[in-house]
């Protein structure tokens, strides 16, 4: 696992993305204890990617979005029913949910979300 603070530069400093970034990285952290983060992309594009079994074996990813907004995406799930979550844009391998404010982000929905990937995972 990277440190906190690889993560937290993927963010502007104490912007409400960094927030839920955070508070979605102990999720992703929790359900995935053995997952390997990757901070990858360039100045402008960063994505803290998580995986298991090797680098190529992405199970999500979390990034900071336009206006102060945070993307979980999240691969191995074609379609989601959820009153709370939906998936925003169309990806081709990763489906990604936009969040605004970390009051959205509800652990349990997020945790259900992701038990559906590590079924769903091949690896």
């Amino acid at each position: 696992m990277k440190s906190l603070e690889a993560f937290k530069a993927i963010f502007v400093s104490d912007s409400e993305a960094q927030k839920i970034g955070l508070k979605l990285r102990a999720i992703v952290v929790n359900c995935f204890p053995e997952a390997e983060e990757a901070i990858i992309g360039g100045a402008r594009v960063k994505l803290a990617l998580y995986s298991r079994n090797g680098t190529n074996n992405v199970l999500c990813g979390i990034q900071q979005a336009i206006n102060d907004t945070c993307m979980l995406y999240v691969h191995y799930v074609d379609n989601i029913n959820h009153e709370r979550l939906k998936f925003s844009g169309k990806g081709k391998y990763a489906k990604r949910i936009k969040f605004k404010s970390v009051n959205e982000v509800i652990e349990n929905d997020v945790k259900s979300l992701l038990q559906r990937v590590n079924k769903s995972a091949p690896f």
